[in-house]
């Protein structure tokens, strides 16, 4: 059976089966993936498992890969790769590796992965070791859908804005602040950026929603009232049930999603705090950022 690229919802989202991906893949089955990659946003593979040699070497074929700016949880063997947990070497519950891109309301926990950096990640592949048996799902917000749906005065507030995207020193969310606390070095003050509100995919052309209640800190050149408030409100957009998707895990699966614009994740951290939620995890960077204008 070759490969085989089937959509899993109306919002985002495919499954890829039909190939072992603990093998090299085909270069033409690479491309079909990168075309499937840009067109659902969020790619599913099921109950395959991956060490972390394996999951890096799979990964590489979209890009370059790179290391996370949490060095604490890097794997000890393959530097690309980060371990996420929810448990400390003696089995107690981990409140800061629980917090890294989960929280226990979604609305809380939207984001796209190191928009702290001057140039983010193209795309993230995480991968499940151990899932607890109830809970734990990963969320998905279409932007570029929320932002089609916005009324035109909206648009036309947020058009041409900026907005700064901070981790080592977020003090809006408290929870990244929390999953912060492991950030080691310059790490602790140098992931910041300045990004657009809205960008165009680079690949797709479309425009969406990039700032997010977990990362931005304020919006450039508004009050602070009117900042927060335009945060709030897009932020209810990503939250509409009408833009959204979400992975149940089973040990095995592996997820690739976008960061370049058009899609928000959160991990749900609503499952039994006495069992094991463990992943490993690359980043593959090259996620240039394209502003939106509507006049353009």
């Amino acid at each position: 059976m070759g490969l085989k690229i089937t959509p899993v919802s109306d919002v985002c989202g495919a499954e890829i089966s039909g190939i072992d991906v603990t093998t090299p893949l085909a270069p033409e089955d690479a491309a079909a993936i990168e075309a499937a990659f840009n067109r659902h946003k969020v790619l599913v593979i099921k109950e395959q498992p991956m060490t972390a040699r394996q999951l890096a070497d799979f990964s590489a074929n979209f890009g370059p890969l790179q290391a996370h700016v949490q060095t604490a949880y890097q794997h000890p063997e393959v530097p690309e790769v980060v371990q996420m947990t929810n448990k400390k070497a003696d089995g107690t519950f981990d409140e800061v590796g629980a917090a890294r891109g989960a929280a226990p309301k979604t609305r809380d926990g939207w984001h796209s992965d190191l928009s702290f950096e001057r140039q983010p990640a193209k795309a993230t592949l995480l991968h499940s070791i151990e899932v607890p048996n109830s809970g734990g799902n990963t969320c998905f917000s279409n932007t570029t859908m929320a932002y089609a749906a916005l009324p035109e005065d909206v648009k036309q507030r947020l058009d041409g804005l900026q907005a700064e995207f901070v981790y080592g020193q977020a003090k809006r969310n408290p929870l990244a602040a929390k999953a912060a606390e492991a950030l080691k070095g310059k790490a602790k003050t140098e992931t910041v950026a300045i990004q657009p509100v809205v960008v165009r995919h680079v690949a797709t052309g479309e425009p969406a929603i990039f700032a997010n209640p977990y990362t931005t800190s304020h919006i450039l050149g508004l009050p602070e009232d009117e900042s927060e408030a335009l945060i709030e409100l897009l932020t209810d957009q990503m939250e509409d049930l009408a833009f959204r998707w979400e992975h149940e895990w089973s040990a095995g699966d592996t997820l690739m999603w976008d960061n370049r614009g058009g899609l928000m994740h959160s991990g749900r951290m609503d499952y039994p705090r006495d069992q094991a939620r463990r992943f490993i995890r690359t980043t593959v960077s090259g996620g240039e950022l394209m502003p939106f204008k509507m006049s353009a």
